[in-house]
């Protein structure tokens, strides 16, 4: 297989990426029809280093003072906008190992590198290589859960706000607190902390939903809480939920029966949602009537969660572990 290759451009002026393909659902108004891969040939006039008009391929002639750049069909995308990172736990695979390649023993492997190791320098160096690597295939966005818990929230948000200055108009960065959502009930003082440095950094505000325990009371009193700070400090929502295959691993619809019980007004997102494709179709319908109504956004992360979900040791896995987009879809979610 040949590697890839970037297209030689012009060094200067106006130029035209003639033929090229182009997803037909990223393209405005009434475009050139697709093909069955949903893509069409358009020719991109290209002038100041923007894209100055979109037409069907050898629709237009070319404008005078344009070079043109024969594409061979190649396919054109916008940059990739990354919506569920975790910046600060890349690259410590070498000094962290997970030998099951499990989800618990993931999770205990960061945690014991992150109370050993996580400097603002060493937090600093992965998070600005992983910035890069991710720029080198084509990123312009990301989105970074950073762990906010104990004196790792005063180490990691001063680190990512330099990043972002740092990267300001080579690649956007976001970035949304970390921690078990419950554990704010048990110290109201430290999640008083964690909203205050959202509020500054101009983070979102993120948590863990569940962590093995059938939701409850308290965990409605911990979403209680958890919107109400939103609401009052204009903060933005991301969570991760039900990244599980327990039966107990309900907890989604609590977070959208708390949205709106809050009439929540923000941005609000729930990442994996992966026990939901164990739902029965009564139960899932009523879901994601919940979901529409509450304006709740869903990233599935479907290579992570197929490789983590329903992995044990000595036992083959029975399913794929992702949430049910196509259902979401459908919804219109």
């Amino acid at each position: 297989m040949r590697p890839a290759t970037f297209l030689p451009l012009p060094e200067a002026g106006p130029f035209r990426l003639a033929g090229a393909r182009a997803p037909v659902s990223l393209l405005a108004g009434r475009g050139p029809a697709g093909d069955a891969d949903g893509l069409a040939r358009v020719d991109i006039d290209v002038a100041d280093g923007r894209i100055a008009r979109v037409s069907p391929a050898g629709a237009a002639p070319l404008p005078e003072g344009f070079a043109q750049v024969a594409t061979g069909g190649a396919i054109v995308l916008p940059r990739l906008v990354d919506i569920h990172t975790h910046l600060d736990k890349g690259f410590i695979f070498g000094r962290a190992k997970n030998p099951d390649g499990g989800f618990a023993g993931a999770l205990d492997a960061a945690s014991r590198d992150r109370d050993a190791h996580w400097s603002a320098d060493d937090v600093a160096l992965r998070m600005d290589f992983g910035l890069r690597c991710a720029l080198a295939h084509g990123t312009g966005a990301i989105r970074t859960h950073l762990d906010s818990i104990g004196r790792q929230t005063a180490i990691s948000w001063p680190v990512f706000a330099e990043l972002r200055e740092t990267w300001r108009g080579i690649m956007t960065l976001q970035a949304t607190s970390l921690f078990v959502l419950d554990d704010i009930l048990d110290d109201e003082d430290g999640f008083r902390a964690v909203v205050e440095t959202m509020a500054r950094y101009e983070g979102a505000l993120g948590g863990v939903t569940f962590i093995g325990r059938a939701p409850d009371a308290r965990t409605d009193a911990a979403l209680d809480m958890l919107f109400k700070a939103a609401i009052a400090y204009g903060l933005d929502i991301d969570l991760h939920v039900d990244e599980s295959d327990s039966p107990h691993a309900r907890t989604l619809e609590r977070v959208a029966d708390a949205a709106i019980r809050h009439r929540f007004p923000n941005r609000l997102l729930c990442g994996h949602c992966c026990s939901a494709a164990l739902m029965g179709e009564a139960d899932l319908d009523r879901l994601v009537d919940k979901l529409g109504r509450a304006r709740i956004a869903i990233v599935s992360l479907p290579m992570c969660n197929m490789y983590l979900q329903d992995r044990a040791s000595g036992r083959t896995p029975r399913w794929r572990g992702i949430a049910p987009i196509q259902e979401f879809k459908a919804a219109g979610l």
